[in-house]
C-alpha cells in the first residue's frame, strides 16, 4: 500500500482518539492527577496531530517508532495505575493496540 494512505490511515485513528477524549471521557475515566482540562487538551493534541499527518509529510519510520513509544507508554501507564473507569481503561487499552497494529503496519510498509 502506498505510504501517504497509510499515514492517512494514522491520522484518522488519531482524530478519532482525540474526539473521543474531547466529547466522550471525562477526569472520572482516569487515574489522579488527569483532570478534564488534561482529557481536553490532549484530544485537541491529538486533533491536530491528525491535521498534520493528513498534510504534511511525515517519515513512516518516524511515525511507527513515536507509535511504539506511545503504545509502550500506554501499556506501562495501565499497568501502574489504578482507578481507570471500565470506559477508560478498555480506551488506553484499545489506543495502544491501535498504535502496535499502526506501527506494524507503517514498518511493512516501509519494506514494500
Amino acid at each position: 500500500m502506498e505510504a501517504r494512505t497509510v499515514i492517512k490511515v494514522d491520522a484518522v485513528v488519531e482524530a478519532a482518539l482525540g474526539i473521543a477524549l474531547v466529547a466522550g471521557f471525562g477526569a472520572h475515566d482516569f487515574p489522579h492527577p488527569v483532570g478534564r482540562v488534561v482529557v481536553v487538551l490532549v484530544g485537541a493534541a491529538l486533533l491536530v496531530f491528525a491535521v498534520v499527518l493528513w498534510r504534511a509529510p511525515v517519515g513512516l519510520r518516524a511515525l511507527a517508532a513515536g507509535n511504539l513509544v506511545t503504545a509502550a507508554a500506554a501499556v506501562a501507564w495501565l499497568a501502574a495505575a489504578t482507578s481507570f473507569s471500565p470506559g477508560g481503561a478498555a480506551l488506553v487499552a484499545a489506543a495502544a493496540a491501535a498504535l502496535i497494529l499502526r506501527a506494524a503496519w507503517e514498518t511493512a510498509t516501509l519494506r514494500a
